[in-house]
């Protein structure tokens, strides 16, 4: 490797946002796949895969060279890795009790977690979970995003939060500098 290219992965790995990603069960790999490519290109900290571990690689047009993906087979194992980590769970879902986007108050170091496409979060969380539900607004006939667009939008309106306090508190703050951790 060229030393340009070194420092550039060395600056590249110095920092990263204060978020991770994770997906359960979901059927579509390109989905995936591109959502991975977007929590790299907002370097989010990781990425969990829950149940189905298979993405589309040519959709994470690399990025999953220089992104941490997790594995967990079992809902209850990676519950548990939760529970003893630093994140704060987040569920993107639409329910009668979920938050718009709008109005949502994003923990510190949240871990978004998105459902399947066909079915959404799972059971254990249909129920009164004691997480936060984030939800999308939606104004269209079709009553839901693809699971890619869905996270990228969540992860770019966390990161346009995070930023924005610091723009409210510092002139001539730039977004291309590294954030306070």
């Amino acid at each position: 490797m060229s030393e340009e290219r070194d420092e550039k992965l060395e600056e590249y790995f110095s920092w990263m946002h204060p978020f991770a990603v994770a997906v359960y069960n979901i059927s579509k790999e390109f989905n995936i796949g591109s959502l991975l490519r977007t929590v790299h290109c907002a370097k989010g900290k990781e990425f969990f895969l829950i149940g189905d571990k298979s993405y589309n690689t040519y959709a994470a047009v690399s990025s999953d060279k220089w992104t941490k993906i997790n594995y967990f087979e079992k809902l209850e194992d990676f519950l548990l890795f939760v529970k003893n980590s630093d994140y704060n769970l987040v569920l993107v879902e639409q329910t009668e009790n979920s938050k718009s986007l709008f109005e949502f108050n994003y923990p510190k170091n949240p871990l978004f977690f998105l459902g399947a496409e066909k079915g959404g979060l799972p059971a254990l969380f249909k129920q009164s979970s004691g997480f936060p539900v984030l939800e999308i607004p939606q104004f269209g006939l079709v009553h839901s995003l693809n699971l890619s667009c869905s996270g990228s939008i969540v992860i770019y309106h966390y990161l346009h939060e995070l930023y924005k306090d610091k723009r409210n508190l510092s002139e001539g703050f730039s977004i291309c500098e590294k954030p306070e951790r």
